[in-house]
């Protein structure tokens, strides 16, 4: 059988578990999102807690990601949660936090002390600042750590095939176990474009929402 025809016969098990990888996705990063936005919007007034927030999400990423998606199953199973999508969701979403937390601080902080002096003498009140001058400045950023980590959850995401949860990393540990390079080509062609492809989508959504004068040419 060839790739092709491997494709063919597999298609209906190929939209599942690439309908499954995106909702594990989908899922994890809103909820990385949820805490590292406000929490890179908390700390870019605060240094000394900034490089400590920044600090223990490095370590968190630092984690390989089979050791975390471990930990995971283990911590969940007294929950009876121990396997399915939930490790999974979690271990991503973790995973997310160091490129979003880190973006949103530095992308607060960059904005130019002279622009937010002159803002002041114009009157702008600090909620005027925020949202008239930081946010529309800081989005560039800002979308490029989400896309960050939205493309390493693609990938991270292959794991969760171990933890029962499903995925496109069927294939290539199916294909592993079973020496058949079709399934891992499947498995890891499939992972591959997907990334490319949400990478590509953010960077239109980036320049869609980006004010004018602020676009970066590519």
């Amino acid at each position: 059988m060839s790739f092709m025809e491997f494709l063919g016969y597999y298609q209906g098990i190929i939209l599942k578990e690439l309908l499954r990888h995106l909702e594990i996705v989908i899922i994890s990063i809103p909820a990385a999102l949820i805490i590292s936005i406000p929490l890179g919007f908390f700390i870019s007034s605060r240094p000394q807690l900034a490089k400590f927030i920044i600090y223990i999400t490095s370590i968190l990423m630092t984690i390989p990601s089979l050791a975390l998606f471990g930990f995971m199953v283990i911590l969940l199973a007294p929950f009876n949660l121990g396997l399915g999508m939930v490790p999974a969701i979690i271990a991503i979403a973790l995973y997310s936090l160091l490129p979003i937390t880190r973006n949103t601080y530095i992308a607060l902080n960059q904005v130019p002390q002279g622009m937010i002096e002159a803002a002041k003498g114009m009157g702008m009140s600090g909620k005027q600042i925020l949202w008239k001058i930081k946010i529309p400045l800081s989005i560039p950023v800002i979308m490029a750590g989400i896309r960050n980590a939205i493309v390493l959850g693609v990938s991270v995401a292959t794991f969760a095939s171990l933890v029962a949860a499903g995925g496109l990393g069927y294939f290539i540990f199916a294909g592993i176990s079973r020496s058949n390079l079709r399934m891992v080509l499947a498995g890891a062609i499939l992972v591959s474009i997907l990334g490319i492809s949400v990478n590509y989508f953010l960077l239109v959504v980036e320049n869609w929402i980006t004010p004018k004068g602020l676009k970066i040419k590519r």
